[in-house]
């Protein structure tokens, strides 16, 4: 079963790469991963740790976001790669696209809106505050304290799409998305069990947005403009902060060797090739000083190569450097 995307040449040429990670969309989805009983691979750790941190007001998502299938289009509008952004857009719904999500959400799931839910179907805005809320609360909770790894790992996917793009071109690039995601021009199949549907993109074109919590299969919003496609990053696990410090990340073998902001370094140096130290500091939030002290150590642990060209220094992966941000040994 599959969810058939059909372009025209018009839609080729309006192909686009999210600028980040959609930090409400991750907030959201991130909810069917803390109720599922086997969360996938790489997942446990961040369960576990969540399961622990869930706020009241948060329990509430829970009842319009399953473990499984459908969640209404209107929590996760994909608008903006900023938090507060993007909840105000869900708070600013409109009346009709509420009513539709409601309809949408008992049809495909078989079960009734909770008692609560009337409201919000009819837009009232209490209860849109009420959802609004309990999304914020779960995403300082359990979002905010990994957004530094977060934003790491999505514009690690995103550098190796764009490179991909570059240097083989925009076939190649659709075609190693993801496993569950096939081309074969002009369409692009998405793994849907329980769908068999086409969709016209009708030259509006079509966002890809490389997500951390959408599992083992795309998400897809079509009712954005353009459309949307949030594709899994691979991954091994995703780290969680430690309970009792908010705030750092749970190391992992690669963390745990170098420390979490070099590691987050190497791999973004291994997927750019050619990445700057202003590059770096911009994509991991750190003054450009502190960039020179991590890349200096990289370096002289025989990581990372450093070539300047005028006065900027750019940052290339050894073949050791690769190996370990890959998992592989000789």
């Amino acid at each position: 079963m599959a969810f058939r995307i059909h372009f025209t040449r018009d839609d080729l040429l309006r192909v686009s790469l999210g600028e980040g990670p959609d930090l409400l969309h991750e907030t959201v989805i991130s909810l069917k991963i803390l109720q599922r009983r086997r969360p996938g691979a790489g997942l446990g750790p961040w369960q576990r740790w969540a399961r622990r941190q869930v706020p009241p007001s948060a329990r509430l998502l829970r009842s319009l976001v399953p473990p499984h299938g459908f969640c209404p289009d209107f929590l996760t509008p994909l608008t903006s790669t900023d938090f507060d952004a993007g909840l105000d857009a869900l708070l600013y719904t409109p009346k009709s696209l509420l009513r539709s999500d409601m309809e949408a959400f008992t049809r495909f799931t078989g079960r009734p809106l909770p008692a609560w839910a009337d409201a919000l179907a009819d837009g009232a805005p209490r209860a849109l505050e009420t959802v609004g809320q309990a999304v914020r609360d779960w995403h300082q909770a359990a979002i905010a304290p990994m957004q530094q790894y977060l934003h790491a790992e999505t514009e690690a996917a995103r550098l190796s799409a764009a490179r991909t793009l570059l240097t083989e071109g925009l076939d190649a690039m659709l075609s190693r998305l993801h496993p569950s995601i096939r081309w074969s021009s002009p369409v692009l199949e998405v793994a849907c069990p329980g769908l068999d549907e086409d969709f016209h993109l009708e030259g509006r074109g079509l966002r890809l947005v490389p997500s951390l919590f959408c599992g083992h299969r795309p998400g897809l919003l079509l009712t954005a403009e353009p459309p949307v496609v949030a594709y899994p990053i691979p991954h091994n696990t995703i780290w969680s902060p430690e309970p009792d410090h908010v705030g750092e990340l749970r190391p992992g073998t690669l963390e745990a060797l170098l420390g979490h902001s070099r590691a987050a370094m190497l791999r973004l140096i291994t997927v750019g090739h050619g990445v700057t130290t202003t590059d770096l500091a911009h994509r991991t939030g750190v003054s450009p000083a502190t960039v020179s002290h991590h890349t200096t150590v990289l370096r002289d642990a025989g990581l990372i190569t450093t070539h300047r060209t005028g006065a900027s220094a750019h940052h290339l992966p050894t073949p050791l450097g690769t190996q370990l941000t890959s998992g592989r040994q000789k």
